[in-house]
């Protein structure tokens, strides 16, 4: 029975050096976990700080170019205003020529 008492110590001793092994598996695998958590939070708010960026940079692009059009569209009807008063001038001249004519021979 005595050797039968040492192989189950044996036996035991080796159970508890296995569930120390095991624990210690578990936490280095619990640290690892938390470490690559850690890791890909920080990525995760690194690529949306940058896309953030290029989100704001692409909208500050639009706007400059629809400010661009903007002014392109009223230039042109700055444009078009003098060129209908030129023309409605010059037509007051002529009607006004038209009735002081129209004036003098009636």
């Amino acid at each position: 029975m005595g050797s039968d008492q040492s192989i189950l110590q044996a036996i035991r001793k080796k159970e508890l050096e296995m569930n120390v092994q095991i624990e210690q598996a578990r936490s280095e695998a619990d640290a690892i976990l938390q470490q690559a958590q850690k890791e890909a939070e920080a990525t995760i708010e690194t690529y949306d700080a940058e896309g953030e960026e290029e989100g704001r940079k692409y909208y500050e692009r639009d706007i400059e170019a629809i400010n661009k059009e903007i002014e392109a569209i009223i230039e042109e009807r700055k444009e078009e205003e003098r060129s209908v008063r030129k023309q409605w001038e010059k037509n007051v001249l002529k009607a006004v020529e038209t009735v002081i004519q129209q004036v003098r021979s009636g």
